[in-house]
């Protein structure tokens, strides 16, 4: 194990190296297919787009078509979302209104403190008091939007559906008033002892579902090319801030659930920006390092395990390997028969490991602070039932993940047989 982790460590500090090298030519783009979808996938949207036009809504993908509707359906109503508003960031460090800023959701003020500075981790607890002064929820609320509109707009045609969606995507992105600068210096800050982090970057992970949603958006007469120009030249600009940034090299460099996101991340705004190649390395060489370095040779995940809510981790850790791992699939790369010599960094062995403690909390011997749910193993289950075939997985996704129950964002990215 210590000489895997010593190897990937090694891997992943020459990627950045090498990284850092290429970006010198600005990310151009080496390749583009504007109308591919990376993760979500066509033919599910197809079988949705069926269940509404033969008015079916009784089918699991025609109830998930409503849901769809209904959520875009609000969104019509909704103002759009900015970052720039936000009266408080400026005095803990972000004076630049268009630099998106949070502060760490572990971290609480030290009640040993007069004035409760610098703030302490308590790892797993939520500190509600972030959500009246961190940006995040306008991203959020951006991302809900701009996802259910684009798929409404797929499944339907209707016009308004894009329209909306343009029109928030360009008061987030955009417009010089209201844009969000392609940064994360001022991410997951601890108040008192810095105004930013690294580790902040994941609250950006909702972007590897933007950026298909962006694609479904490309037929409409509402979102036209100069769009399409700014948003790409975005995605590009945010690329090679975390490949280049001092934040960014710093969460590339970390090798628990984090370098996952990010990789997740990177990938999708680099195919956003059209440049196939260098997303096209990270999932061939970074993810595989990674993959060996967390997922023990029984499947265990070491780093994820030490968490007050280790099960969540677990779950969550994996859920995004899968994701990294369909992405990479329509790129002609196989990570879910990947493992190491030594027998580590298996996708599978990681499930099932997982699966005989699900209706077992009493055996799980890692601290759970948090709710122990076989819902946080819905996402991973549904995938492998599809890509493996293997009976316990079949058995659990039965049981823990039907089909009925997924959402939409979970049912859509599910491969086809």
């Amino acid at each position: 194990m210590q000489k895997t982790f010593l190897y990937a460590l090694s891997t992943i500090t020459l990627l950045i190296f090498l990284g850092s090298a290429r970006i010198q030519a600005e990310l151009a783009p080496t390749s583009s297919d504007s109308g591919k979808l990376y993760l979500f996938q066509p033919g599910r949207l197809d079988l949705l787009k069926k269940a509404v036009a033969e008015k079916d809504f009784q089918s699991i993908e025609g109830n998930l078509a409503r849901e769809i509707l209904h959520e875009a359906d609000l969104a019509l109503t909704w103002p759009t979302f900015t970052i720039v508003n936000n009266k408080v960031k400026g005095s803990m460090g972000a004076p630049n209104p268009h630099d998106y800023f949070s502060t760490a959701p572990y971290y609480w003020p030290d009640p040993k403190k007069p004035n409760g500075l610098p703030y302490i981790r308590r790892d797993g607890e939520h500190n509600p008091s972030r959500k009246a002064i961190s940006d995040e929820y306008q991203e959020r609320g951006m991302l809900d939007a701009v996802v259910n509109l684009s798929l409404a707009y797929r499944i339907t045609g209707e016009e308004k559906y894009a329209a909306s969606a343009a029109k928030f995507l360009r008061a987030f992105f955009l417009d010089s008033k209201t844009r969000m600068n392609p940064n994360m210096n001022h991410a997951q800050a601890v108040p008192g002892e810095n105004t930013g982090r690294g580790i902040g970057i994941i609250d950006t992970l909702g972007f590897h579902e933007l950026t298909d949603s962006i694609t479904l958006l490309a037929p409409s007469k509402a979102w036209d090319s100069r769009d399409r120009s700014g948003m790409k030249q975005w995605f590009r600009q945010y690329a090679q801030w975390m490949m280049s940034s001092k934040n960014g090299k710093a969460e590339r460099a970390a090798l628990n659930n984090h370098g996952v996101t990010y990789d997740l991340q990177l990938v999708s705004v680099l195919l956003a920006s059209g440049n196939i190649e260098e997303a096209t390395n990270i999932l061939a060489i970074s993810l595989p390092a990674r993959m060996d370095s967390q997922i023990r040779n029984d499947g265990q995940m070491p780093l994820e395990e030490e968490r007050k809510t280790s099960w969540h981790y677990c779950s969550m850790n994996l859920k995004y390997l899968c994701r990294n791992a369909l992405v990479a699939q329509n790129l002609g790369i196989n990570l879910w028969n990947h493992e190491a010599p030594d027998g580590t960094g298996s996708i599978k062995k990681a499930m099932l490991f997982l699966i005989p403690f699900i209706d077992h909390r009493e055996k799980w011997k890692f601290s759970e602070i948090s709710t122990f749910s076989s819902q946080s193993t819905v996402s991973w289950l549904s995938i492998g039932s599809l890509v493996y075939n293997d009976a316990t997985i079949k058995e659990a996704q039965q049981t823990y993940a039907p089909m009925e129950k997924l959402t939409p964002s979970e049912w859509i990215i599910l491969p086809l047989k």
